[in-house]
């Protein structure tokens, strides 16, 4: 992404023989939504659009980008075959049973199978990513995607064990509790602090973390006060 004009960055992307996409960021509303103060600056995110990492590019590893392939296209949409402009339709509203309909009736020389392949890894990698979340005891994850999730799979087999996950979730006494406490992280991760602003936040944090000890709202509540404290010697 850029905030530079097109004739600056088109002369720059041929000088360097650029060979992956790039778009405009007018204004720098993007980068200003991530929070980026420095460039060069990367932001990685898993098929289901979620942030799981975000930094300098040069220490972006290479298990964290092959864990967040899993369930992504190989192949970008805007390469598919023209012909397949109907599953793509489908796919971007996430009707996967639709998609994979549309797509078993393209032939091979159009990419039928690998396009279906492709659609039905993005299946696995949702209900993969939503059973792992309720593994982890992320109940929030699983409550604000999961019936997402459950609807975008509807008509497929995959259904039955997203409304076995959504079940478990309704059955667990703590998911309530934990819930509210990642609603609370969430919040305070969304803020933009003051310096003065910083020290009361980690200490309520750590509070936070002590309440919810063992479970997902502690983890999360730790880590923020430790990126917090980090902010807060940065601007010492």
């Amino acid at each position: 992404m850029t905030d530079e004009g097109a004739k600056d960055t088109e002369s720059f992307a041929s000088a360097t023989k650029m060979n992956y996409a790039y778009a405009y960021d007018k204004g720098g509303k993007l980068s200003s939504w991530a929070g980026v103060s420095g460039i060069p600056a990367a932001i990685l995110l898993d098929p289901s659009g979620k942030v799981v990492w975000q930094g300098h590019p040069g220490s972006l590893s290479e298990d964290a980008i092959q864990k967040a392939l899993v369930g992504a296209l190989e192949k970008p949409l805007w390469d598919w075959p023209a012909s397949a402009k109907d599953v793509r339709a489908a796919l971007t509203k996430q009707a996967y049973s639709d998609a994979l309909a549309k797509a078993a009736k393209l032939t091979e020389a159009d990419g039928g199978p690998a396009i279906q392949k492709a659609i039905q890894g993005i299946v696995a990698g949702k209900v993969a990513a939503l059973k792992a979340a309720m593994t982890a005891g992320n109940f929030l994850a699983v409550s604000t995607t999961g019936a997402e999730i459950a609807k975008a799979v509807d008509g497929l087999p995959e259904k039955a064990d997203v409304e076995k996950v959504l079940a478990d979730l309704e059955a667990n006494k703590d998911a309530k509790k934990v819930i509210q406490a990642q609603k609370k992280v969430a919040e305070l991760r969304d803020k933009k602090w003051k310096k003065r602003e910083l020290e009361g936040a980690i200490a309520d944090l750590k509070k936070m973390a002590k309440a919810n000890a063992g479970n997902y709202a502690a983890t999360e509540a730790e880590e923020l006060a430790a990126e917090l404290d980090k902010l807060r010697r940065k601007k010492d």
